[in-house]
């Protein structure tokens, strides 16, 4: 009993590396996440002008580009052999390239043609995205060899989720700073989103800087002295092979895939929504709704994140994922009836459904990524974290990257201009249909993908014996 328990303990992540790894995390969430999700479309479409659909295009191909950089860093981070291990470095040096470079994506002269505009950020775009994949890739391989144990994998998540929705907080409230008499124009004294964004900026790249420093400075790295420092480089293409011949890997893949899509795809059209459906045109009005809402979700989804761990270390995680896409189908049909103008806080309700369980999914597929490293160590003798999390993000990338051309296309496609202050009642109509139903499609996809999910809490168990029999324990 006591050599079982001392062993349980060696599992565990000290927990000042776990708490610098879950916030280190958020820098992800300011320098692409807000970007995409919130700050795009407004800052570029309502302030500078410029069409949906090329800001779609200039998206789809930021996030591509990014998709073809993540498997060339994630192999190269498995390969790499120095004194502070094989991720730290990278993570070092891409958070301050990459908070030094945000700022300078939003300073662009409002007297420029859209032709230079999209130049400009597709162009100096690349180098930014360059940047944080330098960062990213070997942060979120890192997360795959904290632990070996099959809980605490997902305790580990459970607090990256934590600070998540912390900085979200805030994060739902930056529509209404940027928009606030703080940033009005001096001329007229309505919202200058452009002139708040200017400025926050270079605020928000000290923050990035900082968050994606402390991974890289207190967490150590768990596999590489024990097992990774010592095995033979794998080739790109090999390792490329290896990593989309893994069915797991294939299962979560295709369910976060379609995840992705249906929830970025209809990002920007709900930020339309509260604009021209619940605040009426009224910039600053539908802000503090959004904030409001966001504000809900997040004290929701904090509360209930004891309650998804709890539940997590009882079921499979293949169960809960399962679990929390069926409440999120829910919740989204919700706004059948509570979507109303005439009472725009009752659509909290069904976001508390819908968003509080798309949250939850996200606490159990990242754990179940790190199950899927164990996986394919048996089959190629290899810790090989950088390639698989790069084949994963890859999917996600093009996931996200065809979404936001998607939402750029079904904004158009509903027939919405942001040269007109009240959208005509059929536009609003055609917004909200395409909002419904669009993300529904995509989950029940989503469902069918992590149904053919093979790796069970038994399964990973008498796998976690067989490694440690072949190479030890980590």
């Amino acid at each position: 009993m006591k050599s079982s328990e001392t062993l349980k303990n060696k599992d565990k992540i000290p927990f000042p590396q776990k708490i610098a790894f879950a916030f280190g995390g958020k820098m992800s969430y300011l320098a692409t996440d807000m970007l995409t999700g919130i700050l795009w479309m407004p800052f570029f479409n309502i302030g500078l002008g410029i069409s949906p659909i090329t800001l779609g295009l200039i998206l789809m191909g930021l996030r591509a580009w990014d998709a073809i950089t993540d498997p060339v860093v994630g192999n190269l981070s498995d390969n790499t052999r120095t004194r502070w291990g094989r991720r730290r470095p990278f993570m070092f040096v891409g958070a301050i390239a990459t908070g030094l470079l945000y700022p300078f994506l939003w300073q662009v002269p409002g007297t420029w043609s859209e032709g230079h505009t999209a130049l400009y950020l597709l162009v100096f775009g690349c180098f930014f995205y360059t940047c944080f994949t330098v960062w990213s890739m070997p942060y979120y391989s890192l997360q795959l060899e904290l632990t070996p144990d099959y809980d605490e994998r997902t305790r580990l998540t459970a607090w990256m989720a934590l600070f998540s929705k912390l900085v979200s907080l805030g994060g739902g409230w930056t529509l209404a700073l940027l928009s606030s008499s703080w940033f009005a124009d001096p001329y007229t004294g309505k919202p200058d989103i452009v002139n708040g964004m200017q400025t926050c900026s270079w605020f928000m790249g000290m923050l990035i800087i900082v968050m994606g420093l402390l991974p890289a400075l207190f967490v150590r790295e768990r596999y590489y002295k024990a097992d990774a420092a010592k095995q033979s480089r794998m080739p790109f293409w090999k390792s490329m092979k290896e990593s989309v011949t893994c069915r797991p890997l294939w299962c979560l893949i295709g369910a976060s895939f379609f995840v992705v899509l249906g929830t970025t795809s209809i990002s920007g059209l709900n930020q339309y929504l509260y604009i021209y459906f619940l605040g009426g045109g009224d910039l600053s009005k539908a802000s503090i709704i959004l904030g409001l809402r966001t504000s809900v979700l997040i004290a929701t989804s904090i509360l209930l994140i004891p309650v998804w761990t709890w539940l997590g270390e009882r079921f499979d995680k293949k169960s809960m994922v399962l679990t929390t896409l069926c409440i999120s189908i829910f919740g989204h049909l919700l706004n059948i009836w509570l979507m109303r103008p005439d009472m725009p806080y009752l659509q909290f309700i069904s976001a508390v459904f819908e968003s509080g369980s798309i949250s939850a999914l996200w606490l159990f597929l990242p754990s179940m990524k790190a199950d899927v490293a164990d996986y394919d160590e048996r089959q190629t003798k290899h810790r090989r974290e950088g390639s698989l999390n790069a084949v994963f993000s890859w999917f996600i990338k093009v996931s996200s990257t065809l979404a936001v051309g998607l939402s750029g296309y079904v904004l158009s496609v509903s027939g919405f201009a942001s040269e007109i202050e009240v959208q005509p009642p059929e536009v609003l109509s055609k917004m909200f249909n395409i909002y419904l139903v669009l993300p529904v499609i995509f989950w029940l996809l989503a469902l069918a993908c992590i149904l053919a999910y093979p790796l069970s809490r038994a399964k990973m168990s008498a796998l976690r014996t067989e490694l440690e029999a072949m190479r030890g324990k980590v």
